[in-house]
């Protein structure tokens, strides 16, 4: 098959400015994207790179090579480290993973063997979107208000976290490293965590979910928190009988990507209005459990696809009052900011902050 890629200027740069350039990688089942990342200190910045539809690639390798020919005859910029967020599970070693969705795998070591890089990390998605934060100004950043509030401040060095629904649920923690003087990211598999449910209506949607999943295991917050979760809701919505079938149900119905098609037509069908009233309900009670548990004073933050395409719902107030919700610490969830995410490339900031700056996360040569 043959490959072909398309070149993508990420910021306008002069090299002089930077001190060194790694790699970095977002490695998906639909696209893959490799950028060149400027280092200056310890900040980095992703400047140009090549993005490939990952279905037409063998493999990572002639990716990256084709990007480091490329940096080099364009750029005369040599890359020797890089990090990849592919995905897919990595292995316990950091140095495979086996990719959900397409042909081929990722081997760091086999990599290091056929490129010229001399280390690579691998990382998952939401350590990536961890990693990157710290990169992120208020151009990339939606805050959301709490009631009677305009802003929240957010605390230096306190502890912050990200919840992110799309294809799954994903969470991940940051902790501020004295030594280190940065966050390092952590990440976590609490998506996979029991949903609890506060009526008898929430219960019947949760064991609907649990029904459409398979398995003896309770419903858990990815049942309900992701592109699967919000079809769920739809169609628990319509089992029910809570609203009438409409002149989009046929449609959504045969849709490719039904959540796509349930996001598309919120704003004119009502029953998928109500399902992602529903969903960002659940998404503001996740959010709190997860700030009440770091005490996330330094900011928690939303990313996933779902959120960005329906900022209505999220900005509405309606999610933020249902964040404060809580019998004992209703005032203390006002302390915690939240914001949405909406820089598309905050992964290819935190790959590049992994190659650069945290040499022990890396397979070497």
């Amino acid at each position: 098959m043959e490959m072909e890629s398309e070149f993508i200027e990420l910021n306008k740069f002069k090299k002089e400015d930077y001190d060194s350039f790694v790699l970095g990688g977002d490695v998906s089942a639909t696209n893959t994207t490799l950028a060149v990342v400027g280092v200056k200190g310890k900040a980095v910045t992703p400047l140009f790179g090549l993005k490939f539809k990952s279905q037409e690639l063998d493999g990572i390798t002639e990716a990256v090579n084709e990007t480091l020919k490329v940096a080099h005859e364009k750029y005369d910029i040599t890359l020797s480290k890089a990090c990849l967020s592919p995905a897919g599970p990595i292995n316990a070693t950091g140095d495979y993973c086996n990719l959900t969705n397409t042909d081929w795998d990722i081997d760091a070591k086999k990599l290091l063997a056929d490129t010229l890089l001399e280390s690579v990390a691998m990382i998952n998605d939401f350590k990536a979107i961890g990693f990157g934060l710290e990169f992120m100004g208020d151009d990339d950043l939606i805050e959301l208000s709490h009631p009677g509030k305009k802003h929240t401040p957010v605390i230096p060095k306190a502890p912050k976290g990200i919840v992110g629904a799309g294809t799954g649920l994903g969470n991940a923690m940051l902790f501020f490293e004295e030594g280190r003087g940065q966050y390092v990211t952590h990440a976590t598999e609490r998506g996979h965590t029991d949903l609890p449910v506060s009526d008898s209506v929430e219960y019947e949607l949760a064991q609907f979910a649990k029904d459409q999943r398979g398995g003896e295991a309770p419903a858990d917050w990815e049942d309900i928190l992701s592109g699967r979760g919000l079809v769920n809701i739809y169609d628990f919505i319509l089992e029910m009988e809570m609203l009438d079938r409409n002149e989009w149900t046929k449609e959504i119905e045969e849709a490719d990507d039904r959540a796509a098609a349930i996001s598309k037509h919120s704003k004119e069908c009502p029953i998928c209005r109500k399902a992602l009233e529903i969903f960002v309900r659940f998404y503001a009670r996740t959010a709190r459990a997860f700030a009440l548990t770091l005490l996330s004073r330094g900011g928690l933050y939303i990313a996933g696809g779902i959120a960005a395409k329906n900022l209505d719902f999220f900005t509405d107030g309606g999610f933020m009052k249902e964040f404060e919700i809580n019998h004992c610490y209703h005032e203390l969830l006002k302390e915690f900011p939240v914001f949405i995410i909406k820089n598309y490339n905050i992964s290819l900031y935190g790959c590049g902050n992994v190659a650069a700056n945290f040499p022990e996360l890396a397979i070497k040569k």
